[in-house]
Order: C-alpha cells, then structure tokens, then sequence
C-alpha cells in the first residue's frame, strides 16, 4: 500500500500565541496563505442562530483603517492572488491563493483585515442586504433547505441546529455592536492560526508573519461552553413541500467527532454504503431498482459531535420504494457486515483522495488546518490512513449497528408542492516535462504528459461530438450514450466496471458536453494498465444495454428538471436559446425533457459510432507513467478502435443572426435575477483572449460590476459575467442576482456599467489586474494531473495543438488596452443586448 509522502510542515508559535504552520512546496512558483479563526456559527452564545460569524466575514471585506474595500481586492489581484473565504460551524477561514513572490504582500492585507476592520455602519446596512438577497438564495435551493431541515430535526438543544447563515428574524436584529462585541470576543491571535504552503522558505516567512502579525495583541480567551445535546430515543421525522419536482430524502444518525475512536471506521461505511457507483445504495437504488436519480451516505461532524447521513433524490412516486430499498441494504449489511473487497477498496479511496488533495497548494493548506483545527496534529492526515488500515471488517459493522439504530433516526424529506398530502397517505513537486505526441497505427492520435511528482495517472479519451453533431431530434444524446458506456461491455457487465477501479482506490467516468464524447480514469501508479484496458474495453465495445437506458434517461430528466429551478440557470439558457436561435448552440448538452424522454438504445448507439473513432479522437495520459509504456499500452488496447475521420460538420464557424428580444420569466422564487446577452464569436477567434479579459476583469470581488451594483449601491447578492466560446460561436453574458423588486433599477445600473465598457473599455488597473489574475489561475489550472490530461487532449481535438494550453499567458500577454476596447465596442453596445428578467 502507498503511503502519503511526508509531512515537512513546521509550526511554530509567536510571542502573542499566533500559530503558524509552514509547509515549502517548491514544486510551483505558487502558494496558499490561510487565517483560520476558531469561532464559526457555533461560538455565537447569546446571538445563536443569527448568523454573526458569517456576517464578520463578509464585512473582513468592507475596509480597513487603511484600506478601502476596493483596495482589498485589487491590491491582492495585482499581485496575481484570488481571495475568499468562508464560515462553518467552528471557524471562519480567510484564504488567498497567489504567486510565492507576494506572499508578504499577502500576509499584509490579511493581518489589516484581522486587525483594523472598520464596520462601519454604511458599509454594514448594504452588506446586510447582500446577505438578505443570500438568504433568499439559500430558500431557493433545495438542497440547503433539506440540509437546514435534517439539523433542526436531529439537534433539539445544540447550536448545530441552526443553519450558518442563521434565521433572517434573528439577522434583522443584529447591530454593529453586537458585531464588534463579537470580534473582540473570537478575533484574538490565541484563537487564531496561518497556514501557509507554498514556494517559501520557512524562516524568511516566519520573520514576514511576525513582522505584520506580531504586534496584535493577545487577549484572554474563555473557550464557549456548548449545552449538552439531550439523548435521543425515539425516531423522529419532519415533512416540508417545496417548489421542486423531485423527492430529496435525508437520513441522520448521531456521531460523535474526528477524534472519537469510530470515526474512520464511521467514513468508511459512509464510503461502502453510498460512495461510488460500486457502493452498495447506489448498485441497489440507482443500477437494479431504477428507483433513484442519485443516492450517497457519509459523517461530517464539528467539535464533539456530527451526523452520519444518508441522502437519496428521486420521483414522488419513488419515496415508497427508495425508503423501503434503504432499510433492506442497511439490514443486510448489519446482519452480513462488511466484506474485506470493501474495506480495502475504502482504504484506496481514502489514500487517492488525500494524494489528489496533496495536489495543490490550497488543498494542502487546507488539509493542514484541518488537521489542527481537529486534533492539533499536523500528521493526523497520515495517523488517520492509519487507523483505517488497521480497521477489520467487525469494526465497520459494529459501527454500523452501533450507531444506525431506528430509535436514533431523524429522517427528513422535502415534497413537490400540493404533493406532500399523497405522499404521506402512500408510502413508508517537480517541473512538468513538455507533453509528447504519437500518431497510432489506426491514426488515433495519443499525447502523453510525464509528471512523477505524486503516484498518480490520469487517462482521458476525447472525441468530438456534442451538440454540433446531434439533432433538435436527438439533443442530449452524447451524454446519454456516453453514460451508456459505463453499463456494460461484450465482456463485462456494470457491476464489473464500476468495481474495477474503485477496488483501488481509482475511478472510471464517461460523459458528454458541448463538443465532446470523453471518457477517463483515475488512478494510482501501477493500475494505469488496468484503467488503459478498461476504457478501450468501454469504448471499443460496449453493449448498450436496454435495462440501463431508462434509468440513465430518468436521471438525466431530473437533472434537467433540478436546472428549471435555480433562477440564474434558467435566465442563462433563454438568453442562450434567443442568441444561437436555429444554431445547434442553442441546446444544451443534457437535451430536453422531450428529446431526452424520447432517446433509444439505436440514438445511443449512433452517436457512438458517428464518434468515437481514431480519426476523430484523442487520448491523453498524464502523471506518473513513461511515453514509450503509454504508447505500447494503448496500441495493444485501442488498435481495434475503426479509424474514421475527424467530424467538421456542425463546428465550421457560425454566424448567430437572431435579433435581440427581451423575455420576462417568472419562477415560484424568493430572488429576482437578470440576464443580459451578447453574441460573440467562437473560440479561435482573435477576439477571444480580449473577451476573456474582459470576463476576469467583470467577475470577481475587485470588478466593477461588484464595486459598483453590490457594495456602493448595495443592490445585489451576486453580479458577474460569464463567457461562451463554443467552436463556432459564442456569448458573453452579464448576470445580477437580487431583490426583484429592484429588477428595474439594477437593469438602469448594469446597462450604464455596459455603456461605459464599450465606450472605454477597461481602466489601465483593471486591466492588469485581469492579467495577473488569470495568469494567476490559469497556473493554479496546472496543478492537477486530470485537468492537465483534459486540457492537453481538448487542446489537439479543438485544432489549436497540444502546446497552446502553454502559449496561454504569452498570448493574453500581448492583448493591449486598445484591442480590449475595439473588442467591447464591437459586442457591447446596449441596444444589442438579450434581456431575461426572472421574478417570483
């Protein structure tokens, strides 16, 4: 069994009891620096349930003593940094992901936020607001609402009861005061720690920490006494109706947290009953029953004590039957216990996921702060692999029976509107090498990226396909066929393939999107035979099986159904489908209702061989492998695959000739949103890094559109813009979420906010800020061996050539402000634009 690499982090601790953990990864020129505060929506006492600690955060910011809340984010974007941050139950963690060379400049802003945060009560009002519009948000999906139902059913007395964000009623009483009592009360540097990882060196680090955090005062700090949670001994149940079109089940037991002696063996059974296709709820629920669209189980827990949760979506008509299925697997696995084929697949699971953590920066921070947060042992990542390799099968099924016992059981469900009635009365670290390219005997071109930094391989196979290619006839039917891959071959069956790689802690997928039929794995060194053998299995010779076709359709029905309910995915797919009106752009990849509900095994089966040829695809490995290995072994498993040619029908350029038109949608929603639509070009277009530009330069906490609708103005939770580059077109998209009473004057606002951009384009600061941050993410892009593989082998399909994914920043390099301007003028001029406007 692999083992994690070592843990070289060091910590240290300042005179004021500031911790600070360093780790040097000078694999990339990157790093992460993280303030961890340890008071989250736990710590808020007198003020439980009013949402004080999210609230700090999003005022950190609102300005310093020195600096504006603009300055904020421009200053970390010019030093080509992504800032952010986040409240859980117990802590607040302010991150910024940048470059190595500005971590000073990083640590600066940080300790300013911490330290000298003004709240000032303009600033405080608006953002209030900001955070209304969140809460109308969060009732708008269903998701967080289950979520909130599961805690305030399973916790009576403990403040895990109480959703983060806290109850509006609550909210709306909170003053500047009760703020300031709070943060002197948490925001003490003996409450506090860093983590920092990156390209760094631990002393000249530790001297730049002391330097801008030193002088903060120590203060002294009475930890918070939380109530004790009453036992529980009766199951109990909670019913809501929501305006949605599928069943959301969740089940939850009582666990208690990370340094109890259950708990690895409480995350490998949340990993054996629902992680994973091979798990035993998803092979029952999903594979044989076609009784849910998606089922998973697994413990999280805060402090003393957690959940361990079950979650099941499915038709209204399904609950019966899913709820009857879940207590069939769970008595099974009680009474027969776990097998060691799931215990060791767990434990591979488990080590896979820490390595892909260790990818980056941000995840190695983040795994570091973690480990301290919850045991105070900068090893516990490697003592925690431990304790799960050293579990027996008896350990996972006495947990098991120990802990998932019916008096225990709070079960909650969220109905479709008017349904809920029926419902009850019915049913129970090294430099990457340049990739090399080999063109196969068949001509299936094969790329191959060597990168042994971490025992990782990732494996992707790339054929165009899409909506170019499909029909209004047979829209969504790449994916559909895609997903039909996974169910079977001439010589395997579903429950084989999903097993294959998972048993090793690896994973096999196969999907579609826009432009392509792809399938992948994942795996750890040594099984990239096995994963090479099983996708040119998939995709030489699958057998489509008809059982599968309706479960997979039934799916991909509510899939499309859970997009018609968030407000912003609905306005961006009628902008979309008033913009490429006749162009096959304007269908997504997921199809419709009516197309997808239509689709046979023979549409299946023909997009599949229209497709996945050698001449109209691409294979690419990176990780820790060898060229000349890769390249023996998928000559062996792929030189069956019929060699074809590259499709263009369908990706030549396209011109979109619709006229704007403007739409007003309504949803039965609490938030109101608007959409404004340009057509642009497709993605070789020169105009295209321009556009991209334009994108960073409107889409984060330092743009205009944020600065001026969201925090001066105070008009909006969320504002942004979205870019499309499909291979013959494209669209660029301004989007506002926020009260719908106010449509009309954020509508005003975000169309002046336009005008100017086409009249003068970007400012010379916004402009390099959009440089640095893109370059910025474009490298944090290349930390990751899949997202490496997929962009490699996208990158040859597309026609650009493997190299252009590292010709990326040269070519963003040489736009000037004037190109950026000639290109705004072009495509942003209001009169252009396609309104979607949705409200309740």
């Amino acid at each position: 069994m692999f083992t994690l690499p070592p843990n070289s982090a060091q910590l240290r601790t300042l005179a004021n009891g500031l911790e600070v953990i360093i780790l040097e990864d000078h694999s990339h020129p990157l790093a992460a620096v993280q303030l961890w505060v340890k008071a989250g929506s736990l710590h808020e006492e007198k003020w439980t349930g009013a949402g004080l600690a999210h609230l700090v955060e999003h005022m950190f910011f609102k300005g310093t003593e020195r600096r504006t809340a603009p300055d904020i984010a421009q200053e970390i974007q010019a030093r080509g940094g992504y800032v952010n941050a986040y409240t859980t139950f117990n802590r607040t963690v302010y991150w910024i992901d940048g470059v190595a060379e500005h971590v000073e400049g990083y640590l600066d802003i940080l300790s300013d936020m911490a330290r000298r945060s003004t709240f000032h009560a303009d600033e405080l009002i608006k953002e209030q607001e900001v955070i209304r519009r969140e809460f109308a948000m969060d009732n708008d999906d269903p998701q967080s609402v289950v979520q909130h139902l599961l805690q305030a059913t399973a916790f009576r007395e403990h403040p895990l009861r109480h959703p983060i964000i806290g109850h509006l009623q609550i909210f709306n009483q909170v003053g500047r005061d009760d703020l300031l009592n709070f943060v002197h009360r948490h925001y003490v540097p003996n409450n506090c720690f860093l983590v920092i990882v990156g390209d760094v060196d631990t002393e000249k680090v530790l001297q730049q920490v002391e330097q801008h955090f030193g002088s903060w005062e120590r203060r002294p700090y009475e930890p918070v006494m939380m109530p004790e949670e009453p036992t529980q001994v009766a199951p109990r149940r909670a019913e809501h109706e929501f305006n949605t079109d599928i069943v959301r089940l969740s089940m939850g037991w009582h666990i208690h947290g990370d340094t109890h002696p259950d708990k690895p063996a409480l995350d490998v059974l949340g990993f054996v009953l629902g992680s994973g296709r091979s798990s035993r709820l998803n092979v029952e629920l999903r594979e044989r029953l076609g009784v849910a669209h998606w089922v998973g189980s697994g413990a999280w827990s805060a402090l003393d004590r957690g959940v361990f949760a079950l979650e099941a979506e499915c038709d209204g008509d399904d609950l019966p039957k899913v709820e009857a299925a879940i207590e069939s697997v769970l008595k099974k696995f009680k009474e027969d216990g776990c097998t060691k084929d799931e215990l060791d697949k767990a434990v591979n699971a488990t080590l896979s996921g820490q390595l892909r953590l260790r990818s980056t920066t941000r995840g190695m921070a983040s795994s570091l702060g973690h480990s301290w947060l919850a045991v105070g042992n900068l090893d516990y990542d490697q003592t925690f692999l431990q304790r799960i390799s050293e579990l027996t099968v008896g350990d996972v099924t006495g947990v098991a029976n120990r802990y998932l016992s019916e008096a225990t059981l709070s079960r909650v469900s969220l109905h479709p509107t008017g349904t809920l009635k029926k419902v009850s009365k019915n049913g129970s670290g090294v430099k990457r090498e340049e990739a090399q390219r080999f063109v196969l005997s068949n001509g299936l071109t094969l790329l191959v990226g060597e990168n042994p930094r971490l025992p990782l391989v990732s494996v992707r196979a790339q054929f165009l396909a899409g909506v170019p290619v499909e029909s209004m006839a047979n829209a969504g039917s790449t994916q559909v066929a895609a997903q039909m891959l996974l169910k079977g071959t001439a010589t395997r069956t579903d429950e084989q393939i999903g097993s294959l790689l998972e048993d090793r802690g690896g994973s096999v997928t196969a999907n579609g999107d826009v432009h392509r039929l792809f399938a992948g794995a994942e795996v750890m060194k040594g099984d990239e035979a096995i994963a090479m053998e099983l996708l040119g299995d998939l995709l030489i010779s699958p057998s489509f099986p008809e059982a599968h076709l309706k479960k997979i359709k039934k799916r991909q029905l509510a899939a499309i159904r859970e997009e018609m309910e968030d407000p912003l995915t609905v306005a961006l797919r009628c902008a979309r489908r008033d913009i490429f009106a006749t162009l096959p752009y304007e269908r997504t990849a997921m199809g419709t209702l009516e197309t997808v509900e239509k689709l046979s095994v023979e549409d299946c089966r023909s997009i599949w061989q229209q497709s996945v040829t050698a001449g109209n695809g691409i294979i690419s490995v990176f990780g820790d492998v060898k060229a000349d290995e890769m390249r023996a072994l998928v000559e062996r498993h792929f030189a069956s695959l019929p060699e074809g040619t590259r499709s263009t029908a369908g990706f030549e350029p396209l011109v979109p000739t619709a006229t704007p038109v403007r739409r007003e949608l309504t949803l039965d929603k609490e938030q109101g949103v608007l959409v404004l639509g340009f057509p642009t070009v497709g993605l070789k277009d020169p105009s295209v890094p321009a556009l991209n530009l334009i994108d960073e330069a409107c889409s984060d906490m330092g743009s205009r559109l944020f600065n001026h609708i969201r925090e001066k103005m105070g008009l909006a939770y969320y504002v942004g813009a979205q870019a499309f580059h499909a291979l013959g077109a494209g669209a660029f998209y301004f989007y506002v979420g926020c009260d719908p009473k106010k449509l009309d004057l954020v509508e005003e606002e975000l169309l002046k906010q336009i005008a100017d951009l086409a009249a003068n384009g970007l400012e010379s600061a916004e402009f390099q800020r959009a440089k640095t941050t893109w370059k910025s993410s474009w490298l944090r892009q290349q930390q990751g061996n899949g997202a490496m593989a997929d962009a490699l082998g996208w990158d040859e399909l597309n026609g650009f050539g493997f190299g252009h994914h590292a010709k990326l920043p040269q070519i963003l390099e040489s736009v000037t402000e004037a190109q950026v301007k000639e290109v705004a003028a072009r495509f942003f001029q209001p009169e252009r634009a396609f309104t979607v406007r949705v409200k309740p």
